[in-house]
């Protein structure tokens, strides 16, 4: 049974794309690793992953991956000044221009029957407001699930994105050990590390490692670049307010 056909296994997209690639990602230096160094040797771990899909693996997995990625949404909620969506909604915040943003609370403030602050009462009783903003987000979040209504579908894809981001920053560091691990093991492996205390490096030794050896420290450095270029509270931060800005706009199609 191929990768392929494991990750096929897992037939929601969201589940799939947002909670378990981020998962495989993480893994990808070390089985590019044992199957780039250890060839035919590696149908032993063809086996074991297959007996541990048999076992609810993949789905361990993927919920692992989400339950890092929402331990570090709460803390990055709260460096940030709260939920994104709340946020856009705030009079104070002049991402969304005041009449769209007028729209919205009108539209929301109808569904939860009850009226959204102003600008007076928002500055009173801060806590509050957030309060009612997110009660018009929970009717908007329950309100937006995919069913099949392709004006959602944008929506659905962003939201996707978003939990990707989101749970690779919470594997990062899993992710990145790995990574870094994959690279000394490599480098020891083809005697690359000289002297007692392996601080050295044969510089003969690394020039003429073989293929597989080198094909095995691109994948791992590569994803050493993403984990620390890519994978960051930054690119996090974007997605979740393009995502809320998204959700949001579904007042205009509901």
């Amino acid at each position: 049974m191929s990768l392929d056909d494991l990750v096929a296994k897992v037939t929601d997209p969201y589940e799939r794309q947002a909670r378990l690639y981020p998962a495989l990602l993480a893994l990808l230096p070390l089985l590019a690793m044992i199957v780039l160094l250890y060839g035919p040797k590696a149908s032993a771990l063809t086996s074991a992953v297959s007996t541990a899909v048999s076992c609810g693996g993949l789905y361990l997995t993927s919920n692992l991956c989400r339950e890092l990625g929402k331990r570090l949404e709460d803390k990055l909620f709260l460096e940030w000044g709260g939920k994104p969506s709340t946020q856009l909604l705030r009079h104070r915040n002049t991402a969304i221009e005041a009449p769209t943003k007028k729209r919205y609370h009108s539209f929301l403030a109808a569904k939860i029957n009850e009226p959204f602050p102003d600008k007076q009462q928002e500055v009173t009783d801060p806590d509050d407001a957030d309060g009612i903003y997110q009660s018009g987000i929970r009717w908007l979040l329950n309100h937006t699930r995919p069913d099949g209504n392709k004006n959602l579908d944008l929506l659905f894809k962003e939201n996707i994105a978003y939990g990707f981001r989101r749970n690779a920053l919470g594997i990062k560091p899993v992710g990145l050990a790995i990574s870094v691990g994959t690279i000394l093991w490599t480098l020891t492996k083809e005697q690359v590390f000289v002297g007692p205390a392996r601080h050295f490096i044969d510089s003969a030794a690394f020039i003429s490692m073989p293929e597989t050896a080198i094909a095995s420290l691109i994948v791992s450095t590569f994803m050493v670049s993403l984990w620390l270029g890519f994978f960051t509270k930054g690119s996090v931060r974007t997605i979740a307010f393009t995502y809320a800005e998204m959700l949001l706009r579904a007042c205009d199609i509901l």
